[in-house]
């Protein structure tokens, strides 16, 4: 008896706590200011088995910062968030939202003005279930 209901526990454990894929699939495709300035940029690689692959920058456009994802795309998942972190993993982190899209162009406004010699990293994170997706080493355009 105590070995159905463990099982009968399990199977409902397991089916609550399925993966769901939240964020939206359709191509974005934002425009970017023509007169900003890039000041750093990266590849995206994915991690840990996850598929991310594009180009993350950061451009002002007077004294506004923005994070601009370009030709992007990534597997989906349930609570996908774009940082912008002082290290490769999610420790030290501005968060910037929601990622928009599994796919396409897409820009975050980033407030303030960031320490770009500290801040260099973009990065693709589960909040959920705390699991980084991809990352991207930002660094400066000669």
């Amino acid at each position: 008896m105590k070995n159905i209901i463990f099982v009968s526990l399990l199977g409902l454990v397991l089916t609550n706590c399925k993966r769901e894929e939240n964020t939206p699939v359709e191509p974005l495709m934002e425009t970017v200011d023509s007169t900003a300035v890039v000041n750093v940029k990266g590849s995206f690689t994915g991690i840990g088995g996850e598929s991310v692959s594009g180009t993350a920058r950061i451009i002002t456009a007077g004294e506004k910062y923005s994070l601009v994802l370009d030709q992007f795309s990534t597997n989906n998942g349930p609570d996908l968030h774009v940082y912008l972190s002082k290290q490769a993993m999610p420790k030290d982190f501005i968060d910037l939202g929601s990622l928009k899209s599994t796919r396409g162009t897409q820009v975050y406004e980033i407030n303030g003005k960031p320490d770009l010699a500290e801040y260099k990293y973009a990065l693709i994170h589960c909040q959920q279930f705390n699991h980084l997706f991809g990352s991207a080493l930002l660094s400066e355009i000669n």
